[in-house]
């Protein structure tokens, strides 16, 4: 029988066979990348749909639904949680990093992880840049 969040139990089942720990849908190294992974949240295990940009990325795109963000960019580093369905949750990141690549992942998934007020919303972080 699956648990609560069915999408959530296959993922699992994925990452075991794959002995990873994120599964990355974009050629690495980049300055955008969507990537999936497990974390808690509001008591749950969860699927994360990351997009994981560099804040360079977010303030120059072109894409219009990026563009959409522009004005939301203050110049600090930050996590934006969107209301999930199904145990699927967006998760918007933008850091002030030159590239994104494996370790960077890897230190977000960990941020993730022992963050203990994650919530719906955005929450920013580090220092403001100009």
């Amino acid at each position: 029988m699956m648990d609560q969040f069915e999408k959530v139990e296959l993922f699992k089942a994925r990452l075991q066979e794959s002995d990873n720990d994120f599964i990355c849908a974009t050629p690495l190294p980049a300055t955008s990348a969507t990537i999936l992974f497990l974390g808690p949240f509001q008591g749950n295990v969860i699927l994360w749909n990351m997009t994981l940009s560099t804040r360079q990325y977010l303030t120059k795109t072109e894409d219009k639904e990026e563009a959409i963000r522009k004005p939301e960019i203050s110049g600090q580093s930050f996590i934006e949680i969107a209301i999930g369905k199904e145990g699927v949750y967006p998760l918007l990141v933008g850091l002030d990093v030159a590239v994104i690549d494996s370790a960077v992942i890897k230190k977000v998934i960990i941020m993730m992880h022992n963050y203990k007020r994650l919530a719906i919303g955005r929450i920013e972080f580090g220092s403001k840049k100009s």
